[in-house]
């Protein structure tokens, strides 16, 4: 079974659709993500997406960094990854909603990156949704806690 692979270009190389072409060429693409990189995202072997269109400038296989770290380098994806983990691990429910909300944060961030705008809009609303139900006194606890554990 393969697992998933996120291949890192620099932006501005590929002017046509990446998704599309890939998956033209028998290419597993989950997605094909643009912030600060082109993130081509697979199911795949990696080396069939470089045969076609080159060296990444880096390739993730198993997640690994800070929240923030990913967060300030727009690479929501993974974000969204490490923060589910914890979500499901959470027994608190103000914990388990505080990051239910940095979650769908992340989420509304791809999909704004991919001109969803609409479904970016919803997201963030719930996102906010979730936050505002919070209490107040407990937001910096919750934040400091989620930038010491993650």
């Amino acid at each position: 079974m393969m697992s998933r692979v996120l291949l890192f270009y620099k932006r501005g190389i590929f002017n046509d659709d990446l998704k599309k072409f890939l998956r033209i060429n028998n290419i597993n693409v989950v997605d094909v993500r643009i912030g600060k990189y082109i993130e081509v995202d697979i199911i795949d072997d990696p080396k069939k997406v470089i045969s076609l269109i080159g060296e990444p400038l880096f390739m993730v296989i198993e997640i690994n960094g800070t929240f923030k770290q990913l967060f300030y380098d727009m690479r929501f994806w993974e974000c969204h990854e490490i923060l589910e983990e914890k979500w499901r691990k959470a027994e608190n429910k103000y914990e388990k909603n505080f990051l239910q909300s940095i979650i769908l944060l992340c989420a509304s961030l791809i999909k704004y990156l991919k001109g969803e705008v609409d479904v970016s809009d919803m997201l963030m609303e719930k996102a906010l949704s979730l936050i505002s139900d919070l209490p107040q006194e407990l937001l910096p606890l919750l934040y400091i806690s989620l930038g010491l554990n993650t």
